[in-house]
């Protein structure tokens, strides 16, 4: 049975030439959009004093209207928030970017989640004392967010995210999150021409031929004309 992964830095990379994550179809796409977010975090308790106003993000699906809305995801989210001082409203752009806001989408090649947990490692993923796997986390919002907590946290700790740029490189490219701008995504075993065009999305936005290789610099710039930063 496979397990939920997140793996070491190189095996995620690894996973990365058939990652194309916006462009790979998915399962559990039938919601229709709805109008743009413009919404309040509330604490439990109703009381909103304490939250962060949601900005619009563009179109959201009933799904992730559902999710943005869901006392677990909102408490989850601050605190995802606060361990790793990124404002909320980016988290959800990465969020929406990465799975249109549905914490049940599965992919083609069996990644699921907010942020696109990927089958592979053959280790187990302990939550809270916990084992899952990928299936039982797909469905289980709390513990989901606990590992994405979990996995940015220690990018977090590692010095690797500072700002919300440097957490979409994270979460897409680990190894490339801090590096300078010119630095080329690849690494041992995979070449940037694969990672390029395992990701075509990224150099047609820029404008440039979908095998060209991809630089720190490319990403934020993508970012940035996508609205995410």
């Amino acid at each position: 049975m496979a397990r939920v992964i997140r793996l070491t830095e190189q095996e995620l990379v690894g996973l990365l030439t058939g990652l194309a994550k916006m462009f790979v179809k998915k399962d559990d796409e039938s919601d229709s959009e709805t109008s743009d977010v413009s919404n309040d975090t509330e604490t439990e308790d109703g009381d909103d004093e304490t939250s962060t106003t949601l900005k619009p993000i563009g179109k959201v699906s009933a799904k992730g209207q559902e999710l943005l809305n869901n006392p677990i995801f909102k408490k989850k989210l601050k605190e995802i928030s606060n361990a790793i001082h990124i404002d909320e409203n980016s988290i959800i752009k990465l969020m929406k970017h990465e799975s249109g806001l549905n914490p049940e989408i599965k992919n083609s090649l069996g990644c699921v989640g907010l942020i696109q947990f990927c089958p592979g490692g053959g280790m187990p993923k302990i939550i809270n004392s916990k084992s899952y796997t990928l299936d039982e986390i797909r469905y289980d919002l709390e513990a989901q967010m606990d590992a994405i907590k979990e996995f940015w946290t220690k990018g977090y700790n590692n010095g690797k995210i500072k700002r919300p740029a440097d957490l979409y490189l994270y979460n897409f490219f680990p190894i490339a999150a801090g590096k300078p701008d010119d630095f080329v995504l690849q690494a041992k075993g995979l070449s940037a021409t694969a990672v390029a065009k395992a990701n075509p999305g990224f150099n047609k936005k820029l404008g440039k031929p979908v095998s060209s290789p991809l630089t720190v610099g490319d990403l934020k710039t993508y970012y940035r004309q996508t609205g995410m930063v």
